[in-house]
């Protein structure tokens, strides 16, 4: 188990196969599902499943891994920005079910020709937000435009960590981390019943 949370801890945030991890550390794909499921409720941390209604060509079957303390992942300090923002909008989103009676789900979007966004968070069966991490990259993700045409969530968003002034262009928000949830926290029962009007 020790060297499934290693190797998992240097793939934060990719793309996590059962098979290749058997066959890395030499046990079936069976024993590292059950594995992880151990993880996950030992709060190590948590997997993300791909949302693939609406999306053609997508991806059914991979998940990412993250985990609740962010000192964990061994990646670059992007890798770990990602892995703060999954905590976080999962937290965000288990506050919204339990205090709104909402079905909520965090979940990743790719499709077989790789285009890929980070997170999509889903409430009551919609998507309500597209969130793509970038460590300093201003230039609007193409994949989030894309997406973001094809499912029309209520609010596209590209979070850069290194990012001093918030800005908007084509319907899809730039902004640090910071400022995003901070805004959104400060009134979420508002802008949450008021964004479910649509």
């Amino acid at each position: 188990m020790k060297l499934l949370i290693e190797e998992l801890r240097k793939r934060c945030g990719q793309l996590i196969k059962d098979a290749n991890l058997a066959t890395d550390l030499k046990v079936s794909p069976q024993t590292i599902s059950q594995w992880i499921d151990i993880f996950e409720e030992m709060y190590l941390g948590f997997r993300v499943y791909p949302y693939t209604k609406n999306v053609p060509r997508s991806l059914e079957k991979p998940c990412k891994f993250y985990f609740f303390d962010n000192g964990d992942p061994i990646t670059d300090e992007g890798g770990r920005l990602e892995n703060l923002i999954a905590t976080t909008l999962l937290k965000r989103l288990h506050f919204i079910k339990d205090a709104f009676g909402y079905d909520t789900k965090l979940c990743y979007l790719r499709n077989k020709d790789g285009k890929e966004v980070d997170f999509a968070t889903i409430i009551d069966s919609k998507v309500y937000e597209l969130i793509e991490v970038k460590n300093k990259d201003t230039k609007i993700s193409k994949a989030l435009k894309s997406y973001s045409e094809m499912l029309n969530p209520k609010y596209s968003v590209q979070m850069v960590g290194n990012l001093d002034i918030k800005y908007e262009i084509d319907n899809i928000i730039i902004t640090n981390p910071i400022d995003y949830f901070t805004e959104r926290e400060e009134n979420i029962a508002p802008w949450l019943l008021e964004d479910f009007k649509f």
